[in-house]
């Protein structure tokens, strides 16, 4: 079992008796998201270096997500994973294609806090955290002429996050929900839009239906020139909420 998830399922299992002895707010969610991801790299040409080019890797993938939260009155806290490992093939150029073979591990974690002015789930909140992104790519290039070209590189990404979300209640079951936030650091800035709907259907179960769009964009120096690669993933989502 993933470090990561222990203190969730741990949170999980005793966040009802936690709920009714403190008056926290709990909120535990996972999601499954089917999002168009893809890879861009471009790189100094002057530094000799590395593998450049749009669409490196375009695919369609299904994606594992875990949404926490824990809020009090006014304030809260909320942990956000996300989780990928995928391979592609595509062929670039058309006198001389290369083959490109790429592969991708992407693992997110946001760690942040939220301040709701109004108290209620409902309305705005602030939201401010920080968010620590892990990259392994490896891009084999294969040339009709001339050797083949491998690429790996390991990144670790740590910001800061800013942002807001709005939450609104239709009746007693349903509700719209948007937020926004970007965040700056060690990445070149990323951004994370949401938009969904949810149902509450028995008891503390709810449904969430929304879309993503997330574009992470970071620089590494490779072979002594500076190398920027952008990951873009965007699709639909669809969460089980539970609240106590």
């Amino acid at each position: 079992m993933s470090l990561t998830f222990r203190p969730v399922i741990l949170l999980l299992a005793f966040a009802p008796a936690l709920s009714s002895a403190d008056g926290t707010d709990w909120l535990i969610a996972p999601y499954g998201w089917l999002p168009d991801i893809s890879l861009d790299q471009s790189s100094d040409s002057s530094g000799g270096g590395g593998i450049s080019g749009s669409d490196l890797l375009s695919k369609v993938e299904s994606v594992g997500m875990l949404r926490f939260e824990a809020a009090r009155n006014r304030w809260g806290l909320t942990f956000d994973y996300i989780s990928l490992s995928l391979a592609d093939q595509t062929t670039l150029g058309d006198l001389l294609p290369i083959d490109i073979d790429s592969e991708l591990d992407l693992d997110v974690i946001e760690l942040g806090g939220f301040y709701r002015p109004s108290g209620e789930v409902a309305g705005v909140n602030y939201l401010m955290g920080l968010r620590q992104i892990s990259v392994d790519k490896v891009i084999l290039a294969t040339p009709v002429i001339g050797p083949a070209q491998r690429l790996e590189t390991i990144a670790d990404v740590t910001d800061v996050f800013l942002g807001a979300r709005y939450a609104h209640r239709i009746g007693d079951r349903w509700d719209f929900n948007l937020r926004g936030d970007y965040s700056f650091g060690d990445s070149e800035g990323t951004l994370n839009l949401l938009a969904s709907v949810g149902l509450r259907v028995a008891g503390p179960f709810g449904l969430q239906l929304g879309y993503r769009h997330v574009v992470i964009e970071f620089e590494e120096d490779v072979g002594g020139a500076p190398e920027t690669t952008e990951i873009s993933l965007s699709g639909p989502y669809l969460g089980f909420v539970f609240r106590f």
